[in-house]
């Protein structure tokens, strides 16, 4: 997994400004506007979420087993001041990667413009349990003929067969669904694996649900990168991208290298 929309540094000031509820939020300032203009607007609206989904035995031991498979230290066990100028990328590395993930955006989108979509049952409205079976736990048939190229995956792979025969209407909630569970189970490769390619497919502007859920995972990133050792730079390169991508290409840049 490897692979610079910069826009200008939006006013800090969040009492005077007045934030455009229609426009995308692309920093942290314009998305605290926003949501704070909303519930100027409806004071008294309540949003309505889905159950929260309870972290079951089994998920537990999924990322205590992906933690342990990564060699994940305790803050007390590593010298993390020690760790920052070594595992975080140079502004050159950040540049490079976000022009990159730019272009790759664009020459995907070439691809859809011009692909004819499977039409596959199971991915019109499944339930998130569903999702998290044929993503993560089951491949399905279709894409049997291609599991030999993701050894990574158990579940149905990234492929652009596949990612391209999932609606559009879906892909912010998978965005959300994968991160959530990423804090259930680990930030395995394979989440990590489609989570970049999802990003790369969906639509801007990004709803707000999205950019509070990549902003977690921004800083589940930061977290885990702080706790690797000097000698793992290329994993904490994985890391670094997501928090290039996000941070700058998405624009939340106040969680972004500096």
């Amino acid at each position: 997994m490897d692979q610079e929309a910069c826009l200008g540094p939006d006013s800090t000031d969040l009492e005077d400004v007045d934030a455009d509820p229609n426009a995308p939020a692309m920093s942290a300032a314009a998305y605290f506007r926003q949501m704070k203009a909303e519930r100027k607007a409806a004071a008294n609206v309540v949003r309505v979420s889905r159950n929260e989904r309870s972290v079951s035995p089994e998920a537990k031991k999924k990322k205590k087993q992906w933690l342990e498979s990564v060699g994940y230290q305790k803050e007390e066990d590593v010298t993390t001041k020690k760790n920052i100028s070594t595992l975080v990328p140079s502004e050159e590395w950040r540049v490079k990667r976000c022009r990159q993930f730019g272009e790759f955006r664009a020459e995907t989108a070439a691809k859809i413009a011009t692909t004819k979509p499977m039409i596959i049952k199971e991915l019109r409205a499944p339930q998130e349990e569903n999702w998290h079976e044929i993503l993560l736990e089951k491949c399905l048939p279709q894409f049997q003929n291609v599991v030999d190229k993701f050894p990574n995956h158990t579940g149905t792979p990234p492929s652009w067969q596949m990612v391209f025969a999932i609606p559009k209407k879906h892909l912010s909630q998978l965005i959300e669904y994968l991160i959530d569970w990423s804090e259930e189970e680990g930030l395995s490769r394979p989440i990590r694996e489609w989570i970049y390619v999802l990003l790369l497919v969906i639509d801007l502007p990004l709803v707000q649900d999205v950019i509070s859920a990549l902003r977690t995972l921004l800083k589940d990133c930061r977290k885990l990168r702080s706790q690797l050792t000097p000698d793992r730079k290329s994993e904490a390169d994985e890391y670094s991208l997501f928090i290039t991508i996000i941070g700058n290409f998405f624009g939340q840049k106040d969680l972004a290298d500096v």
